[in-house]
C-alpha cells in the first residue's frame, strides 16, 4: 500500500482526493485549518518552520506528496505578491527542505499548478507545455516560482500538473464566472470562443496514474478531452435568457487593463474574447482521461 502525504486536505480538490483515495491508500493529511478528518490529520501552519519541524519528527516517511496548498480563487494585486509567495512557494520550500533534512523526502512530488502561468494572450489560442510563460497575477507568478524551485531541486521526482479551471457537479464557480453576472447569464459576441476546463475526476485519474508509475516525471497540462464554447456552457446551465455583450466592448476593457496595468481587467477580458485551449496530449500519451 502506498503512503501518501496530502497537503491542503481541506480544500475542494484535497477533500475530493482524500475521500476517493482513503480506502486504497494510507493518507497523512495536512491543512492549516481544523478538519473533519480524524485519522492521521495534522493542523499546521507550513509557514512556521518550527511547526513543520515538529510535524516532520512525528510523521512517517511517505511514498508520494500531493501538494495542493495555495490561495484558491484569488488572483491578487501586485502589491500583495509577498503574501502569495509565502503561501504558494515558501510553504512548499519549508515542507520539502525539512523532510529532506529528516531523510523523509517522498519518492514523488505531485504539485498542483495552474494554466495561468502562461499568461493568456489575445493573439494566441493554444498553450502546450512548452509555450512561453508570462504570468500576470501574483497568484500565477508565484506558482511559476514554485515550479522552478521543484525543477531546480527535485526535477527527477516532480510531477507538475497545470490545471485548467477546475469544476465538478458540486463546484461550478469556474464555469459560472465566465457566463454569469450575479443571477444573470451573459454572452460575449457570438459565444463561439473555445476554452479548456478540467473536471475534478480527471485530476483523480492523473494523480493515481502517477502514484502507480504510469506517468514519468515532468510538466503536464491537465484539462478535459474536449474544449468548450461559451454557448455550450450556457446550454449546460440551461440559460433561458442571455444578456448579449458586444465583443468590442470587452476588447476595449482588455486594452484599458493593459494601459492601467490592471491584472483583473487583462486576465478576465482576454478569456472572453480569445480562444484559450490548453492541450492535454502529453499526459494523454500515458493515461486516458474519462471526463
Amino acid at each position: 500500500m502506498n503512503n501518501i502525504l496530502l497537503a491542503g486536505a481541506n480544500g475542494m480538490i484535497g477533500s475530493f482526493l482524500y475521500n476517493t483515495f482513503n480506502k486504497d491508500y494510507s493518507i497523512t493529511a495536512l491543512d492549516y485549518s481544523k478538519s473533519l478528518i480524524e485519522d492521521n490529520f495534522f493542523s499546521i501552519d507550513l509557514i512556521q518552520e518550527a511547526d513543520v519541524e515538529n510535524f516532520a519528527d512525528k510523521s512517517p516517511k511517505c511514498d508520494a506528496l500531493i501538494f495542493l496548498v495555495g490561495l484558491a480563487h484569488k488572483k491578487g494585486k501586485g502589491q500583495e505578491i509577498d503574501e502569495f509567495r509565502r503561501i504558494n512557494k515558501q510553504t512548499l520550500i519549508n515542507l520539502l527542505s525539512t523532510l529532506d533534512k529528516k531523510n523523509k523526502l517522498p519518492k514523488k512530488i505531485i504539485f498542483a499548478s495552474t494554466i495561468s502561468v502562461y499568461g493568456e494572450k489575445i493573439n494566441q489560442s493554444m498553450y502546450p507545455e512548452d509555450s512561453e510563460k508570462i504570468p500576470f497575477s501574483p497568484y500565477s507568478v508565484t506558482k511559476l516560482e514554485a515550479e522552478q524551485y521543484l525543477l531546480d531541486n527535485f526535477a527527477e521526482k516532480s510531477w507538475i500538473l497545470r490545471f485548467a479551471p477546475v469544476y465538478s457537479s458540486d463546484f461550478l464557480l469556474n464555469i459560472n464566472r465566465r457566463i454569469r453576472m450575479g443571477s444573470k447569464f451573459y454572452r460575449v459576441g457570438k459565444g463561439s470562443r473555445k476554452l479548456s476546463l478540467c473536471n475534478i475526476e480527471n485530476i483523480r485519474v492523473a494523480v493515481e496514474a502517477i502514484i502507480k508509475d504510469k506517468v514519468p516525471a515532468g510538466i503536464y497540462n491537465l484539462s478535459d478531452p474536449k474544449e468548450y464554447t461559451y454557448n455550450e456552457l450556457l446550454r449546460c446551465q440551461k440559460a433561458n435568457w442571455v444578456l448579449p455583450i458586444p465583443a468590442f466592448s470587452v476588447r476595449l476593457l482588455y486594452y484599458l487593463g493593459k494601459f492601467f496595468n490592471s491584472t483583473f481587467l487583462k486576465e478576465n477580458s482576454v478569456k472572453l474574447i480569445s480562444d484559450n485551449v490548453f492541450p492535454f496530449d502529453k499526459i494523454r500519451s500515458y493515461v486516458e482521461l474519462p471526463s
